[in-house]
């Protein structure tokens, strides 16, 4: 099918919409499926290089959104419909069997709670799969692991992923639900800083995205992962500049350890934490606190500058670090 006339069936009637009327609606806030990140309604990524958790993470999230829990790593799930669907193009039925069976040890549903998570492993005529789906019933959120087995073409060519991804955004916008896409980052990219930079292929991918987050794992702790927001267009920095450092269970599920880390900490390599750490200390050495410094620079708290200094300080003591707060 045409991807002009597809995009055109799935957007369903189009209408102009006044500033007034849009006024009125009296919106405060970006509704969302979890608060602060996901977005109720449009396009969402979540990259990481190989074996990190990736789907681990999205079928973990699915499964709490459709059982009814109250939150999601700590985070307010804010579900609508308490149904979700599953494209999967790298794990068979089998698979899924012992994954659900797997993650269920920990969360502890009953069966006929997760009913509302539905999984397609037939990807032919995708969209039209989904948007029939979504119009015989509602679903908050449509988790598509993998982006490039569907895509199947060149990720470089900016205007066919841009082509591709529109047919999505506005199957989404129709649908009042969140597309959330599993991408993969560059090969080498976790020994550099999590950035939206570091996803495969076009820049087209990334632009299409209100939220990109990545998933890495810990440079000495594998069971432990980083939760980065490396773009999110309607979150502060201090959402975006420190990682969300999970625990990684045995049972393939996530903890939040309540624990954050900035993400120049992260890298392996890190001239942009080096450039950080000196201009952090150009900042302290003005007569400012860590605490001043942590708001400032956009970090969640002064626990960040002191871990930034510890990373790229080589253990030098600085007299003037050693504040009185």
């Amino acid at each position: 099918m045409n991807n002009n006339v597809e995009a055109k069936r799935l957007a369903g009637v189009q209408k102009s919409v006044s500033a007034m009327e849009l006024l009125s609606r009296n919106i405060d806030s970006i509704p969302c499926v979890v608060e602060p990140f996901l977005q109720k309604v449009g396009l969402a990524c979540i990259a990481g290089s190989s074996d990190t958790g990736k789907s681990s993470f999205l079928r973990y999230l699915c499964m709490c959104i459709v059982s009814g829990k109250n939150d999601f790593l700590g985070f307010k799930i804010r579900a609508e419909h308490r149904r979700a669907i599953y494209v999967s193009t790298e794990d068979d039925e089998m698979a899924i069997v012992y994954l659900l069976n797997k993650q269920n040890q920990c969360l502890q549903a009953e069966p006929t709670a997760l009913q509302g998570l539905q999984f397609i492993f037939d990807t032919e005529n995708i969209l039209q799969t989904l948007d029939e789906n979504l119009s015989n019933q509602s679903a908050d959120i449509v988790c598509i692991d993998a982006f490039t087995d569907l895509y199947g073409r060149s990720m470089n060519e900016s205007t066919q992923v841009r082509g591709f991804l529109n047919d999505y955004s506005q199957l989404a916008q129709k649908h009042k639900c969140l597309i959330l896409f599993l991408h993969h980052c560059g090969k080498r990219t976790e020994e550099l800083t999590p950035s939206k930079h570091n996803l495969l292929g076009s820049q087209a991918f990334e632009a299409k995205m209100r939220l990109v987050m990545e998933l890495r794992s810990d440079i000495a702790d594998t069971n432990l992962k980083h939760l980065c927001i490396v773009k999110g267009n309607y979150l502060p920095a201090t959402a975006k500049n420190d990682s969300y450092c999970l625990h990684f269970t045995e049972n393939m599920t996530f903890e939040n350890t309540g624990n954050r880390s900035p993400i120049e900490t992260l890298a392996k390599a890190n001239d942009d934490g080096k450039q950080k750490y000196d201009q952090l200390i150009g900042f302290l050495k003005a007569g400012h606190t860590q605490e001043q410094a942590a708001k400032h620079f956009g970090y969640a708290n002064k626990s960040s500058i002191s871990r930034l200094i510890k990373k790229f300080g080589n253990g030098k003591n600085i007299n003037f670090l050693n504040e009185q707060e």
